[in-house]
């Protein structure tokens, strides 16, 4: 693999971590008024779903569109 793979490999990845981070955090502060008290298995049980939709259709083709190349193709 080129390093300029492994640079665009990298920084994809990392618009990801950045985005799941963010998209997770604002799924918990919304649950929070809601599951103040359950168990984390419980909590994590209801931030799941939501959590799994807005990766799929929110972040992943974010991050995608943000880092096409100029020719249009993916990286």
């Amino acid at each position: 693999m080129s390093s300029l793979a492994i640079l665009a490999h990298l920084r994809f990845l990392g618009l990801m971590m950045i985005g799941a981070y963010a998209l997770i955090n604002a799924i918990l502060a919304l649950l929070s008024p809601v599951t103040a008290g359950w168990p984390i298995w419980a909590s994590t049980l209801l931030a799941v779903p939501p959590m799994v939709m807005g990766m799929v259709h929110l972040v992943l083709p974010i991050a995608r569109r943000h880092l096409a190349r100029p020719d249009g193709k993916q990286a």
